[in-house]
């Protein structure tokens, strides 16, 4: 358990692991718990490592439930990112038994679009978004829609956003000019629990 942008721990996610098994004669999700149960929570680095032997009888089987009320986060706002609240382990694929919980700050976002280099009022822009640091697996290429274009020259757009994830925020933009079209890629570092300004000028 961690903020991703730089690593942070976060110490005090609680884990519960139960053994169960089908009820005879009942449903798939009709099951029966055994007083097999192991409890913790993630140590001062974030981490945990369970291990444990199952019982040879395969008709056994183990979930795990995460409890995030107790954990030791020091900012007053923050969101956790895909965080399970409860899981089957695996018995056949231990890769599906880690779990990345990744927690992020709330901030405040300045934004503005503004197009600073005027050629004429046929310039055109548009942009994706994503922060890396909320889905680590993405990228420009697997997003298939852009933003609308903005046709023209002064500013687009200017808002606060009060309640914007902390992390990396990445743009694509395209500009199109007397033509020519160019596209660059921009970073912008939001800290947390402050206001940052993220200015698409072009």
């Amino acid at each position: 358990a961690h903020i991703p942008y730089d690593g942070t721990p976060i110490p005090g996610v609680k884990y519960t692991i139960r053994e169960y098994k089908s009820k005879k004669g009942g449903s798939y999700f009709d099951v029966e718990y055994t007083d097999f149960i192991l409890e913790g929570q993630t140590d001062a680095n974030g981490l945990v490592d369970i291990e444990f032997y199952r019982k040879k009888n395969q008709k056994y089987n183990y979930d795990i439930k995460f409890d995030y009320s107790s954990m030791n986060v020091s900012f007053p706002a923050y969101s956790l990112i895909n965080a399970p609240t409860y899981k089957n382990l695996s018995k056949s694929n231990p890769d599906g038994n880690r779990f990345d919980i990744r927690v992020l700050p709330h901030c405040q976002m300045h934004f503005k679009i503004e197009n600073v280099n005027c050629f004429n009022s046929s310039d055109s822009m548009r942009f994706k978004t994503y922060n890396p640091d909320e889905r680590p697996f993405q990228s420009f290429d697997l997003i298939p829609v852009w933003s609308n274009y903005k046709i023209g020259c002064g500013i687009f757009a200017e808002l606060i956003n009060d309640k914007m994830l902390s992390g990396r925020k990445l743009y694509q933009i395209e500009v199109t000019r007397n033509g020519i079209k160019n596209v660059y890629v921009d970073t912008f570092f939001l800290h947390p629990n402050q206001l940052n300004e993220v200015f698409l000028q072009y």
